[in-house]
């Protein structure tokens, strides 16, 4: 299959999308591209700009409609065909990512890559960037953070991790037999379940569900969902899942609500 404009092709005896990927991918896209137009309207960057002035607002409605205005500007620097390609791409990209670690070959996902990497180059080109093409990409995620910024930081701490790893390394390795074997799904689900209540995750603000890679999402602090993976053979799989998306689901929980 391929999408019009992207770099992504799947040689269909070597990779066959679940049915229905194609057809979900594209309502995916159609819901974008749709959203995308919506958001963008002129009309919505006037009321943001008249909101941005207001002196009346409080604190925390202040940062939420600069937050969003910068996201408005943002937006508009997409062309509605750019944000439609982007979400074909990355579905297709999922499913080529699940097949690969299926059949543990890289070179099946290798394609989706690509187009996906070349995607990245063309969005940080339309919001602009003064140094490092990264740095349009970050601050989606860290406001203000740059690349220059994230190679000191991780310059710092990278010789003392390295000290903590040669010292590990040494060691002989732990016997971790306990982990593999037989661990039914039901129970491994049940455990997970106990870890994230003993983490104090609220189930009555949010939930988890089973995907192929976990992840955490929200749509406010009292609507937070995780997901774990299962694997019989290792239960360490689910268990280190559950704890990494349960800190993530804890912050989105402490989270100002009203």
């Amino acid at each position: 299959l391929r999408y019009a404009g992207a770099v992504l092709e799947w040689d269909q005896e070597t990779y066959l999308p679940p049915r229905g990927a194609e057809i979900r991918a594209r309502q995916l896209a159609t819901l974008a591209s749709e959203a995308h137009a919506l958001f963008t309207e002129p009309e919505t960057g006037v009321l943001l700009e008249n909101l941005d002035s207001d002196t009346t607002l409080s604190g925390p409605q202040r940062v939420n409609v600069s937050r969003t205005l910068e996201d408005y500007r943002a937006q508009c620097k997409y062309p509605r065909a750019f944000v439609r390609e982007l979400s074909l791409a990355t579905s297709a990209s999922y499913h080529a990512w699940m097949e690969a670690r299926r059949q543990n070959d890289f070179r099946v996902f290798a394609p989706a890559l690509s187009g996906m990497v070349e995607l990245k180059r063309r969005q940080a080109a339309l919001l602009g960037y003064t140094e490092h093409p990264y740095d349009a990409l970050v601050d989606e995620y860290e406001k203000g953070m740059t690349v220059a910024q994230l190679d000191a930081l991780f310059g710092e701490v990278r010789e003392s991790l390295k000290k903590i790893l040669d010292e590990i390394f040494v060691q002989p390795p732990p016997d971790d037999s306990m982990l593999h074997g037989r661990f039914e799904r039901d129970k491994q689900w049940e455990l997970g379940i106990s870890l994230l209540t003993a983490m104090g995750f609220d189930f009555s603000a949010g939930r988890q569900d089973i995907s192929e890679h976990p992840f955490t999402t929200n749509f406010n602090a009292r609507d937070v969902r995780l997901t774990t993976r299962i694997d019989e053979r290792n239960f360490s799989d689910m268990t280190w899942s559950c704890i990494h998306e349960g800190g993530h689901g804890l912050y989105e929980q402490g989270l100002p609500f009203d």
